[in-house]
């Protein structure tokens, strides 16, 4: 479907219904953004243009995302100034470059297991 119908269609939708367009616009990626965008600045829209924006930064543009979010943070609504909070901080979680672990050339040989060590009290219960 195309993002301008999509947009549309959830402008359109009872704040209760909204969300079941996030994942269709999000799909769109970076297009998806600068479509909702403006919604930022609206009291009925902003929280649904925060949670587009953060998924799209899920899928793969959390650097995009994590700007816009920073950059319109001081121009949303107060009450959804937690939602942005809380998006930019999945898109920290999400960014954050994955810690590699170095090759290994040879295996360590196994460990002997030591036999387990009892108390004297123990040794003497299990006589």
């Amino acid at each position: 479907m195309e993002l301008a119908t999509l947009l549309a269609e959830a402008h359109a939708a009872p704040p209760g219904l909204r969300i079941e367009w996030r994942d269709r616009i999000a799909a769109h990626g970076v297009p998806a953004i600068e479509g909702v965008r403006p919604w930022l600045e609206s009291g009925t829209l902003a929280a649904f243009a925060v949670r587009v924006i953060e998924r799209v930064g899920v899928d793969g543009e959390a650097a995009l995302a994590g700007k816009v979010l920073r950059s319109a943070r001081s121009r949303v609504p107060a009450y959804v100034t937690a939602d942005v909070d809380w998006a930019l901080q999945r898109l920290r979680v999400v960014s954050r470059p994955v810690a590699q672990k170095p090759a290994t050339t040879a295996l360590a040989a196994p460990k002997p297991q030591e036999s387990p060590r009892y108390t004297a009290a123990a040794q003497r219960r299990a006589r």
